[in-house]
């Protein structure tokens, strides 16, 4: 076993403790959150915030609610917006010295606070906790190899001196403290830390192919990892091409320093051209990821609920069964609620001792605050968050579903983000339902959908939906009038509030648009280049603003044409 193997493997046991730690919360899981929140109010009773809500005079959950009232990014942001110009003491007693950057789902982007006991709580459960959990289940075998990370993201220095960007772009920066990246993971720093603008795409791959001895792959969402693993396929003789002489083909867009550090660090590979070119020989009508890395052990990467669809797809056409998934825990730029709590399973733990939480029943904005013990199985809850960063009852807009126990602790899934449904007379067809649709449809009619879009038509006479899709395969039988009026049935059964509006005259029939090949992709790339972080890019799966509506009706096939 390498140095760096038998580290991992002394992480793994470490994390036994935090795993053992958790099942001791997990039978008084309210002990454990009232502890943490009377610390945290007492850590900051003498900030300007603390002061106005009386923490000093807190001494129960139920007096906190009762004196801090819940509240929304807006609230906060004048006390923020201090902060980030170097003012301390306002939201926590610690200086801060990092902001997250939000992917902006529901707006414009968020300067997040995050404390360095917000990093060490998170760490517990990244580092330990989550290599204990994966050792226990597949065994030691992965920590002797790299890992395959698509992690990437930068961050600016405000005026103040402390940084702003994304959450990705910390985890980033501590793994290439200590020169550690070489070590854990395939990608150079060109890849990790990109310049603004530029694709990674190639890199990541490139660099992914060169190195036999891959384990893991790890990314934000699942679909960026199955981006990857297409990009492979569809360029997989250029690619070989470049490992096997030496060199970048000139069609890869970089910018000149870029090209020139990269070629430093690469060599002829004729020996590994040769393994990948007998490698890809062997087709693709099966799962051949461990063909090319044949200790593949699991991916791990937010890969439920929204990235559901891509995780599919990645299981039945790239990693088959033999090779695991590692479900992120629900988490966000202001903390970390629930963890891994088995391999290959979508539900996730709760975690008692990162943020103080409280739900409320989702659509009922009236609901009393209830804490994770007085959770119910099979009910949705809105996530309403205190963290170690100076958010406090803090709206998440994440609705979660409780699905079982663990002891007393819940688990749950992610379900969806509240107003982040399409909606036109109050139907609310959730992203959810939007994604039943359009796999049901594939699955009546045999056709493969590479990405889709939903998009609220409020300008046409009556209002009507319109769904677009980029198809990656379609029976030659099968024509957009058969899709359509198949998603127009889907969708009746997906949707149980909208059929009345149909038939009402309210809501006019769904109609269709085929997007050209690569939209989505394009999409992403036009992102990136206006400086959004690869690893922030969710699917759209709901056409939220006149940039994204003209981005992609613009590209929509011409009528009637039809895919074969």
């Amino acid at each position: 076993m390498s140095k760096y193997g038998f580290m991992m493997k002394m992480l793994s046991f470490i994390g036994g403790t935090v795993i053992r730690s958790v099942n001791r919360q997990a039978k008084d899981p309210k002990k454990s959150q009232e502890a943490l929140l009377m610390s945290l109010l007492e850590q900051n009773r003498d900030t300007e915030y603390g002061k106005k809500y009386g923490f000093a005079d807190i001494r129960s959950i139920e007096d906190y609610q009762k004196k801090v009232p819940v509240q929304e990014y807006d609230d906060f942001a004048p006390y923020i917006e201090r902060m980030v110009r170097g003012e301390d003491n306002l939201l926590t007693n610690e200086k801060i010295g990092h902001f997250n950057k939000t992917s902006g789902t529901l707006g414009v982007a968020k300067y997040i606070p995050l404390a360095k006991r917000q990093i060490t709580a998170m760490g517990k459960y990244h580092m330990f906790y989550g290599n204990a959990v994966i050792s226990r289940q597949i065994g030691y075998g992965w920590n002797d190899g790299k890992g395959i990370s698509l992690v990437e993201g930068n961050a600016i220095v405000l005026e103040s001196g402390a940084t702003y960007g994304s959450a990705s772009s910390v985890v980033v920066k501590h793994a290439h403290s200590g020169n550690m990246t070489s070590q854990l993971y395939t990608s150079p720093v060109e890849a990790k830390q990109p310049a603004k603008g530029v694709i990674t795409r190639y890199i990541h791959a490139r660099f992914a192919l060169q190195e036999r001895n891959v384990t893991y792959v790890m990314a934000t969402f699942s679909s960026i990892v199955l981006e990857m693993f297409r990009y492979i396929e569809s360029n997989r003789e250029m690619l070989i091409h470049d490992i096997e002489t030496g060199t970048i083909d000139e069609k890869v867009e970089l910018p000149d320093e870029v090209r020139r550090s990269l070629l430093s660090k690469i060599k002829p590979d004729p020996e590994r051209a040769a393994e990948l070119k007998k490698a890809f020989e062997k087709g693709f009508d099966r799962p051949w990821a461990r063909n090319i890395w044949p200790r593949l052990q699991y991916i791990h990467c937010a890969a439920g609920g929204t990235f559901a669809p891509y995780t599919s797809k990645l299981k039945e056409r790239i990693i088959g069964g033999d090779v695991h998934i590692f479900y992120f825990g629900v988490s966000a730029s202001e903390g970390l609620f629930s963890t891994i709590y088995k391999m290959d399973e979508e539900d996730s733990l709760l975690v008692p001792d990162v943020c103080f939480l409280e739900f409320r029943e989702a659509e009922k904005p009236d609901a009393p605050c209830l804490t994770m013990d007085m959770l119910q199985k099979d009910t949705c809850y809105e996530v309403i968050i205190t963290n170690q960063s100076g958010l406090y009852r803090y709206r998440m807009h994440d609705v979660v579903r409780v699905t079982g126990f663990h002891e007393k602790l819940p688990l749950i899934r992610f379900e969806n983000r509240e107003g982040y449904a399409a909606n036109i007379r109050g139907e609310k067809t959730s992203e959810a339902a939007v994604r039943n649709m359009v796999e049901e449809t594939e699955k009546a009619l045999g056709i493969e959908v590479a990405d889709y879009s939903i998009y609220p038509d409020t300008d046409s006479t009556p209002p009507s939906y319109v769904i677009l899709l980029e198809l990656e395969s379609c029976p030659k039988d099968v024509s957009p009038e058969m899709i359509r009026k198949c998603l127009m049935e889907k969708l009746l059964v997906a949707n149980g509030n909208i059929a009345h509006h149909f038939e009402d005259g309210y809501l006019g029939d769904l109609r269709l648009i085929l997007l050209q090949p690569q939209t989505y992709l394009l999409y992403r790339d036009v992102m990136i280049m206006k400086g959004t972080s690869a690893s922030q890019l969710k699917p759209v799966h709901v056409i939220r603003n006149e940039f994204q509506r003209r981005f992609f009706f613009t590209l929509q096939i011409e009528e009637n044409h039809h895919h074969s």
